[in-house]
């Protein structure tokens, strides 16, 4: 009788509860793609927090991963320091042989892979996934956990050359540092015109209305307030308009009144969270993403592989620029009227599919699964 070939075990740690944001969808449509592959590995998926993404949690199941939840509060923009003595704990029970960290955040990187480091796992990696702001705080955790990054993780991943930057050593960047892009499903996102007229009709929306479109979390860094600022000045100019804002989150109930407080409610649509955001985008003309600080954005590429036109805040890395039809702005109040001239003109491309394009360049989800897989053995 043959000997079972013992699989790898690997634990995927995300930095923030399993919802609908970027790195749970880049953590779970890698998985997704490996297909056969998957099956050489054991993976656990942990967050410290809460899963409320009951789509993500049968996905999960369906791929034969176990996922974990400590249910800690989390406390957007507040320190995480509430996950230390559960991770510790946790590592104290649970070997594996892989811990891949996900995190915006420098102190999760930094505590999960010490933690990690302390259990015996072979192969640390940190996953920046987004920029920082470089405030005081910023300054202060870097300094904090600067030696347990230099020195405790195996591999270091980001989705951009800013992403990484912010969270890692110049020599780290310059000498160990992996770009691992933000891949998306380019079948899932291809512009479909019939997908396009059926959510429209859906949401009664007129032929010849302009659907400003958005995905992200309500919350500081996503900065929904300047969309508010922008609909309400092209409303005031006449234009037939409506705003569409997929996401959920700890600024929602804020964004919500201040569009009744200023008349725009009946022009904008507050999808909440979908697990179909491929569909929604295809109803849509103009993406618009006026973040304070973004590394690479999944929804961002998301975007251009459906064939819309993006403007940009000028805080997201300009290696989200894939095709043609981008723009980069600034996010001050003076800057509105650039970003409603912005808006017109990107108006005017033509809706195309840019398979090719973003295949060419390396976002497809299936490159990036195998970009995965060989990080995890070699």
């Amino acid at each position: 009788m043959s000997e079972e070939i013992k699989k790898t075990k690997i634990l995927e740690i995300l930095g923030d509860a399993i919802s609908n944001g970027g790195q749970e969808s880049f953590v779970i449509n890698a998985l997704k793609h490996m297909g056969a592959e998957l099956s050489k590995f054991e993976i656990d998926i942990l967050t410290p927090y809460y899963c409320d993404n009951q789509y993500y949690k049968s996905t999960i199941e369906k791929l034969g991963c176990s996922l974990i939840c400590f249910n800690l509060p989390l406390a957007p923009g507040k320190n995480r320091f509430n996950l230390i003595k559960p991770i510790q704990q946790f590592f104290q029970t649970h070997y594996y042989d892989i811990v891949h960290i996900h995190a915006g955040s420098t102190s999760v990187l930094a505590e999960c892979a010490f933690a990690a480091k302390r259990s015996g796992a072979k192969k640390i990696i940190v996953h920046s996934h987004c920029e920082t702001v470089k405030s005081i705080k910023y300054i202060l955790l870097k300094l904090m956990y600067g030696r347990t990054l230099n020195t405790v993780p195996t591999h270091y991943i980001a989705c951009s050359r800013i992403a990484g930057e912010t969270k890692f050593s110049k020599k780290i960047c310059r000498d160990k540092l992996i770009i691992l892009k933000n891949g998306v499903d380019l079948n899932d996102f291809c512009y479909d015109p019939l997908i396009r007229d059926k959510i429209r009709t859906a949401y009664d929306i007129e032929k010849d209305c302009l659907v400003l479109g958005h995905v992200g979390r309500f919350s500081y860094q996503k900065n929904q307030e300047y969309l508010l600022s922008i609909l309400s000045e092209m409303l005031e100019n006449g234009c037939n308009v409506k705003l569409m804002l997929i996401g959920t989150g700890e600024n929602l109930d804020k964004v919500q009144k201040l569009a009744k407080e200023n008349n725009l409610d009946k022009n904008i649509l507050f999808i909440g969270n979908v697990n179909n955001v491929n569909d929604y985008m295809q109803a849509m003309d103009v993406f618009v993403m006026p973040s304070r600080f973004e590394g690479l954005p999944i929804v961002g590429v998301e975007a251009q592989a459906v064939g819309l036109p993006c403007v940009f805040s000028d805080k997201i890395s300009g290696e989200t620029a894939i095709t043609d039809h981008v723009v980069f702005l600034p996010i001050e109040d003076n800057s509105i009227e650039k970003w409603i001239d912005a808006i017109k003109k990107a108006r005017e491309f033509p809706r195309e599919n840019t398979s090719k394009i973003m295949k060419a360049k390396g976002f497809d989800i299936n490159q990036t699964a195998k970009e995965l897989i060989s990080i995890y053995e070699n």
